[in-house]
């Protein structure tokens, strides 16, 4: 009986651990080769419209293009505030910060967009960014 429990335990660990970042279906993510396994980091998702806190149901709008034309500024309010307050979350619970952040971001998606949602992740000593990309077949 003891050897079942533990076998169901390892089985039910090693398939949670498989698949930690769901593609959004907002996005049509750009394909790359690349063998690195996904890690859990914070995630949002940057689209033509803004950027998106990734949440499952109801995506929340950080940031949006819109507001920022009129401003050279390179640092993006909304998303500053959510990385900054998630930065001050793990720092509260005695976690280590490790300032990792994964994007998942539209092919479509200006290279200034990106460059200002890289730089306000920079601003805010999130400095290990991922990118989520679909696998090429090779």
């Amino acid at each position: 009986d003891m050897m079942t429990i533990i076998l169901l335990f390892l089985l039910k660990s090693m398939s949670t651990s498989g698949a930690l970042i769901q593609p959004s279906e907002f996005l049509d993510l750009p394909t790359a080769e690349r063998d690195l396994d996904p890690k859990k980091a914070v995630a949002i998702l940057v689209t033509m419209d803004g950027v998106l806190e990734d949440m499952e149901a109801d995506p929340r709008m950080l940031s949006n293009p819109v507001e920022m034309d009129d401003t050279e500024s390179a640092v993006l309010p909304g998303l500053e505030n959510f990385l900054n307050k998630n930065r001050e979350f793990v720092l509260k619970t005695g976690r280590e910060f490790k300032g990792e952040i994964t994007i998942q971001c539209d092919k479509s998606v200006t290279y200034d967009w990106l460059l200002k949602v890289i730089n306000t992740c920079g601003q805010t000593e999130f400095a290990t960014i991922d990118f989520v990309i679909i696998k090429e077949e090779t």
